[in-house]
């Protein structure tokens, strides 16, 4: 066996000539630990995961039976062009199946966004506080991102939002319900950031929560999808991940009119969505019950939380209409943290997204509030 030409310090120096500036830049995503290493590591039993925004209610049901009967299929490749699931979300929606694009969860299609619509110098633009991947989308592809300054609520401050726009934007990518604050856009808050969007720029809604959001009636946020059939600019994405369940297969959609939608389709990579999620999520659609019931959980796990650290000094916990609470401990959140893994509970730490003494804490089965509630009021009180 012959020896290699390459030393470490040969290697370093090729891997310094070849990596592009903007890559040498990236922050890579770090994800949570798993439960059983934390627990390992800690020496725990029992530990509760509410970290991820996951449903505690699990995958829905349908779905679960779909993917059974679907096993002995796959030694075939995927659907390519997710016909089945396109056209039953058409039906569903009122729209065309050709107005509908899959991507392997909605945060496939941020990145499939960047690389269709924007040009070397175009500039990808939200606001602080939002989701990581909307910078981490337009920076692997080595486009800039503008984050301008987030409201009081930590969502969308509309004039500061409007007044970063230049002729460079391209994509303003919003979150509603935002991740990881709560907030949500109103009607009358995305009419005037379309009221100012440069001509050559499209507006992007993340309808991640979507389905959660639809538990508060009485509250004012927009619903893209009948702006979308209003306005050609308008892309709304969402997720088979969060209220259905299914995170683990990566399967989501993003609707818009049928030209943007055929360019964003050029981009995709193929066989991306598998043919498990494609079933799954076909089967999951129908889970009225499963979608219900999920709603109403998060929402009353949402106003426990809430109402169970209210009276806490010196802690402020944001409203949302998402599936989790962004809670302000007004100090660093790390020593909080520790303290929670240590009582078996994980949750968040926001310092990644510029708050670090926030935590957000999804909301977990009925079984496990009492627990966690318990954990957060002895840890920040």
């Amino acid at each position: 066996m012959t020896t290699s030409p390459f030393s470490a310090a040969d290697l370093a120096a090729l891997v310094a000539r070849i990596t592009p500036v903007h890559v040498r830049g990236l922050d890579a995503y770090q994800p949570g630990k798993p439960v059983e290493e934390l627990e390992r590591e800690l020496g725990i039993t029992g530990a509760i995961k509410v970290a991820s925004n996951e449903n505690p209610l699990g995958p829905s049901p349908r779905a679960v039976a779909a993917i059974q009967g679907a096993l002995g299929g796959l030694h075939l490749y995927p659907d390519a062009g997710g016909w089945a699931l396109r056209r039953a979300l058409g039906a569903r929606l009122g729209l065309d199946p050709a107005q509908l694009v899959l991507g392997a969860g909605s945060n496939e299609l941020l990145y499939q966004l960047v690389l269709a619509f924007c040009e070397p110098d175009d500039e990808v633009v939200s606001h602080d506080y939002a989701f990581l991947s909307y910078r981490l989308a337009a920076q692997v592809a080595g486009r800039a991102f503008v984050a301008a300054r987030a409201s009081a609520a930590l969502g969308c401050d509309v004039a500061a939002l409007t007044a970063a726009f230049t002729p460079r934007t391209k994509l303003v990518i919003l979150g509603t319900p935002n991740n990881p604050t709560g907030a949500v856009v109103t009607r009358a808050e995305v009419e005037a950031v379309l009221a100012a969007l440069p001509d050559r720029a499209l507006l992007i809604l993340d309808e991640a929560y979507a389905e959660y959001a639809a538990a508060w009636p009485e509250v004012d946020h927009v619903d893209g999808l009948a702006l979308l059939t209003r306005d050609p600019r308008v892309i709304v994405l969402r997720t088979f991940s969060k209220i259905y369940g299914l995170a683990a297969l990566r399967v989501g959609w993003g609707a818009g009119q049928a030209p943007v939608m055929e360019l964003l389709s050029r981009v995709g990579r193929t066989f991306n969505v598998g043919t498990l999620a494609q079933t799954a999520a076909l089967a999951a659609l129908d889970d009225h019950a499963h979608v219900a019931a999920s709603a109403a959980l998060a929402r009353r796990g949402i106003e426990r939380l809430r109402d169970a650290l209210g009276g806490v000094s010196g802690i402020r916990t944001y409203p949302s209409l998402g599936n989790f609470v962004l809670i302000d401990t007004g100090k660093p959140s790390g020593p909080a943290y520790d303290r929670l893994l240590r009582q078996g509970v994980i949750v968040r730490p926001m310092a990644a997204w510029g708050l670090p003494t926030c935590l957000r804490v999804s909301i977990g089965a009925e079984s496990e509030q009492p627990r966690v509630l318990a954990a957060l009021r002895d840890v920040l009180s």
